[in-house]
């Protein structure tokens, strides 16, 4: 469904029927194997899953976009194994990938699901044309059955980051970054201000880096009863191996056809059905037949009201800045942390009597230090009235771990990257760059420090001077507001500081995180400590859905949310770009550009260096 103001108002008007949606892929669920269909109800059912494209990591933005319309959600795949774990209905699931374009944790978190649903008695199965890359063996090896597609192919590899430094690029258009940063290993400069990376970042980022592919090994040998080196043995022979030879090598449990009818009824008999909805909400989109059941549902102003127990998910997700959250939909990131946005559903959450506490589900690089600590004293805020326990999605990195740092209790998956305690400041100078395009810029200036920021001179080594101290500033209360937040917790603040990064699994080791999990295992916690039993409260999401109202307010009132009004077309020239460039080179182009947006408006950030694409 298209969320542009046009087709929207266009569909109010002329309540035109909607076009059939698209479905998510030409890969449907087969047929039952058996031949001649009973008339009878059938009661049992074999789950379908199709995992194809991205998941969304938090709540429909919009309020008058039906779950059903806004595509798959990492919780929404999480609760459907669940079902079919806890339902006596279910023999088993079958998981279909499709060029899945999924992150190392919410791999991590789906293959834990499915390990989980086998210890429950299910027989799980993954289905694939073919499996390319870790991530996606990594997910299958958690089944019972990798079932591949005759003459489909298995393509592992290790994992590859590749990091962009632009120096000479900046140097060839006249640009000087100058920068300063507090962290031995912080190394958020270095992209800009060095043409390869220093020792330091060096030792920083192949310590994450070793991490991660010793995570993601280790969990497939487990699961497939390797050793690591027998494992990395099979990575280039896959290349090369046909269907017979992947399955003689056991990468593959079975070849099969698309219906997957010889597989399926080993496993499951045959007086079964296909669910392919799993707990779909019934119905789904909006009734564009009628139109004032079409005006009712779009204009209706979000439920927000709490009526008994209540545990709110506060999703928090991109880069932290001052002022609003943006949702998704930006030209280069899908959204940002807005300290107004957060400061304000905290409050609510603080207001109503009737929520006992919060999780706050968390993915962010980091952003701006003020931001970040005006989140961190909500937070507390909030915590000193009821606890709040903070779920790390792909990482919490510099502001990232400021913020969750705030918390009860941190739950990370093991591929999430956590750390980068350190403080980077700076600006670009431009002069060379107006000499080489004919601007002369005149400056003026009364009183001391006027000229800190120039955008045409660099810092002279007093203006450095004074900005290093004030970064120190920063940065020693960063750490206190890391030993306030972990206590005991974290019994060597040294030994994690300075910029390094850390995986999930050595945060918990090292006293950065308390424990593996996600949202689900972190509200039952929650629950539990609270004495809420299972069906005694509700979950509710902040911040809630935007109303369309508001949407047409910001779009059209000029308030701060303004830039809302291109969000179709920069959607649309976003994905263009990564199109054409790659989904490595956009990442870390994106996160270029966060930062250079940042500094416009701030200039000591927290920041994570850059992107981390895992190839």
């Amino acid at each position: 469904m298209r969320l542009t103001l046009p087709t929207l108002l266009a569909a109010c008007l002329a309540a035109l029927p909607a076009p059939a949606a698209t479905p998510a892929t030409d890969q449907e669920a087969p047929a039952t194997p058996a031949a001649d269909e009973p008339s009878e109800r059938i009661d049992r059912k074999v789950g379908w899953i199709t995992l194809d494209g991205p998941l969304r990591s938090g709540p429909v933005p919009f309020a008058w976009v039906p779950e059903a319309d806004a595509g798959p959600s990492l919780a929404g795949v999480l609760a459907q194994i669940k079902q079919v774990a806890d339902d006596d209905a279910y023999p088993g699931l079958v998981v279909s990938l499709d060029q899945a374009e999924l992150t190392l944790p919410q791999t991590t978190a789906i293959a834990d699901a499915l390990l989980a649903a086998r210890e429950a008695g299910k027989h799980v199965m993954v289905f694939a044309e073919s499996y390319e890359g870790l991530n996606d063996y990594l997910l299958a090896s958690a089944a019972d059955s990798i079932l591949l597609q005759r003459k489909g192919s298995v393509w592992l590899t290790g994992i590859a980051v590749e990091e962009m430094f632009l120096a000479d690029t900046l140097k060839k258009i006249g640009v000087k970054p100058d920068f300063v940063q507090i962290g031995r290993f912080k190394g958020a400069d270095e992209q800009f201000m060095r043409t390869g990376p220093s020792d330091a970042w060096s030792e920083n980022f192949d310590g994450l880096l070793d991490g991660l592919y010793a995570e993601t090994l280790e969990r497939i040998c487990e699961n497939r009863g390797w050793t690591r080196d027998e494992l990395e043995g099979l990575f280039l022979p896959s290349f090369t191996m046909t269907d017979d030879d992947l399955l003689k090598a056991g990468l593959v449990d079975r070849l099969v056809t698309r219906d997957l009818t010889q597989a399926t009824e080993v496993a499951f008999g045959e007086d079964w059905e296909w669910d392919t909805d799993l707990g779909a909400a019934a119905g789904g989109g909006l009734d564009t037949d009628n139109p004032f059941a079409l005006f009712s549902a779009i204009f209706a102003e979000p439920e927000s009201r709490t009526t008994r127990d209540t545990l709110a998910v506060l999703h928090a997700d991109g880069p932290i800045y001052s002022g609003d959250s943006q949702v998704p939909g930006g030209f280069m990131s899908d959204s940002t942390i807005g300290s107004r946005t957060v400061t304000a559903a905290l409050e609510d959450a603080l207001l109503d009597e009737n929520i006992r506490g919060v999780v706050i589900r968390l993915d962010s690089p980091g952003g701006s230090a003020l931001a970040s600590e005006v989140i961190w004293q909500s937070v507390r805020e909030l915590q000193a009235d009821k606890p709040v326990y903070c779920v790390i999605g792909s990482m919490a990195a510099s502001g990232g771990y400021y913020i969750a740092c705030a918390t009860d209790r941190i739950y990370v998956q093991p591929h999430s990257i956590l750390g980068s305690i350190g403080v980077v400041a700076g600006k670009m100078s431009l002069g060379g760059l107006y000499d080489w395009a004919g601007v002369h810029v005149h400056r003026r200036t009364r009183g001391p420090g006027a000229d800190l920021f120039s955008s045409v001179d660099p810092f002279t080594d007093d203006q450095k001077t004074l900005l290093r101290d004030a970064m120190t500033l920063t940065y020693e209360q960063f750490k206190d507001r890391v030993r306030e937040g972990r206590g005991d917790a974290l019994p060597d603040l040294d030994a994690v500081d300075e910029g390094m990064l850390f995986t999930g699994t050595q945060s918990i080791a090292n006293g950065l995180a308390d424990a593996e999990g996600g949202v689900e295992l972190a509200l039952a916690d929650l629950a539990d400590d609270l004495g809420l039993g299972e069906g005694d409260y509700d979950v509710i999401h902040l911040p809630g859905p935007l109303a369309l109202g508001d949407y047409l307010n910001e779009v059209f009132g000029g308030g701060v949310a303004a830039p809302r009004a291109g969000l179709s077309a920069a959607a649309t020239l976003r994905e263009t770009l990564r199109q054409a460039v790659g989904d490595g080179a956009f990442d870390q182009a994106a996160a270029v550009v966060d930062g250079l947006r940042l500094l416009q408006r701030e200039h000591v950030l927290t920041l994570m260096p850059s992107a981390i694409v895992v190839k």
